[in-house]
Parts: C-alpha cells; sequence; structure tokens
C-alpha cells in the first residue's frame, strides 16, 4: 500500500470518527456539514492556484466540502445577519473552508520577498474566521519533503511549517481527542447552541456543556 493510500484511509477513518460523535453529541454541527466537493471542483482550485492537493486533502474534499456551509466563511453585509456558524467546529476555533474561498485566501498569505521560493505552494486549509488571516495551511510545494504537512500562519508574520505530519495525522489526534485523549492545549470538546466547541472547562463560554468522553471506539 502506498504512502498516499495510507493517508488516504487514515483521513477517512479519522473523520468516520468525528462525524459520528458530531451525530452523536452536536446535531447542528453534523445537520450543516455540507455535500462532497466534486472532481470539477478539485481539479479547478489545482488548476487555477497551479498546484496538486495531497491525497488526504482531495479524499476530505470527497467527503465533505468544507466543515461547514459557505455561509459561514462569508463575511457579513451588515444588510442581513449570518446565522452563527457551525463551521469552526476543530481545536482552537478553526474550520476547514469550502474548496472556493481557498484561492483568495492563498493570495493573501504573508511571503518573505527575499527568501521565497517561487515554487513553493502554502495553501490555506483551516482558519478562524472569515478573515482567513490566521490559521493552517498545507503544503502543496510539488517534490519538497514538506509536501502535505500542515503548518500554521497569521497575519504579518510568514507561515511556520511543521505542525503536523499530514491532515490525516492532524484529524486523528482531534477524533482521540473526541474520543476521551487528554489534552493540555486544545481544551475540552463540549457543546454550545448544538454545536462543537473547544474551550477551557475552567473558563467555558456561556451556555457550553462539556459532553462526557466516551471509550475510544
Amino acid at each position: 500500500m502506498s504512502d498516499d493510500q495510507i493517508r488516504v484511509e487514515r483521513t477517512l477513518a479519522a473523520w468516520g470518527r468525528i462525524e459520528a460523535w458530531l451525530k452523536e453529541h452536536a446535531p447542528r454541527s453534523y445537520r450543516r456539514l455540507p455535500a462532497p466537493a466534486g472532481e470539477d471542483e478539485i481539479r479547478a482550485v489545482e488548476l487555477e492556484l497551479d498546484l496538486v492537493l495531497p491525497a488526504d486533502v482531495r479524499a476530505f474534499y470527497q467527503v465533505h466540502n468544507g466543515t461547514g456551509p459557505a455561509v459561514d466563511f462569508d463575511w457579513s453585509t451588515g444588510d442581513k445577519p449570518l446565522p452563527d456558524p457551525s463551521g469552526y467546529l476543530l481545536p482552537d476555533g478553526d474550520g476547514i473552508a469550502p474548496l472556493s474561498y481557498l484561492g483568495t485566501w492563498y493570495d493573501h498569505l504573508p511571503v518573505d520577498d527575499e527568501y521565497d521560493d517561487p515554487q513553493r505552494r502554502y495553501l490555506p486549509l483551516m482558519v478562524s474566521d472569515p478573515d482567513g488571516f490566521y490559521g493552517s495551511f498545507v503544503d502543496c510545494t510539488p517534490s519538497s519533503e514538506g509536501y502535505g504537512q500542515i503548518g500554521s500562519y497569521a497575519e504579518a508574520a510568514f507561515p511556520e511549517p511543521g505542525g503536523h505530519p499530514s491532515l490525516a495525522a492532524y484529524l486523528t489526534d482531534v477524533a482521540d481527542l473526541l474520543y476521551g485523549k487528554p489534552d493540555d492545549i486544545w481544551g475540552m470538546p463540549g457543546i454550545l447552541d448544538g454545536c462543537l466547541h473547544w474551550a477551557d472547562p475552567q473558563a467555558p463560554p456561556e451556555g457550553w456543556e462539556p459532553v462526557p468522553q466516551p471509550k475510544t471506539p
């Protein structure tokens, strides 16, 4: 079995565990998960940005086009209030964005003009709000040792590679936390307005309820 096949299997297994948890505990998060992205949508992003999505990222989008509906990642115009988002269900309040948003954030990712490699392809993937100024990227740089790794970025700061070896590894960590693995950094999973929300149990937001963590399936 190839490395790509292993990553795909790990991604699908981890997301299956996450989705089962959402179905049982976070009905609004589960109900608002988007439909899969079409192959034409995936190829359009790859052609537009001149990159190839890692196999595990592609596999996730073939299950859901993001962790919430597109409206969760839209800016409010002030004319009509947007519904409370459900898509930011990952630790640190991050969400995986629909494919159609990736190009805008890709163009705004800070670069170091002196040292930047013109072949570098850091694709913003997970964001904490619609502006996309803070979040995580996947390395899509062709033939690089870091291809497929997850790194972090922030406004006015250069991207930092190497946070997780792959999206598959990241989602596996998230699934493990939902099913009881302790963590002092990402907080504790709970429910807020029917959605998965990670919080410090010692200082949770109003209305947040912890979920008793089940045994790992």
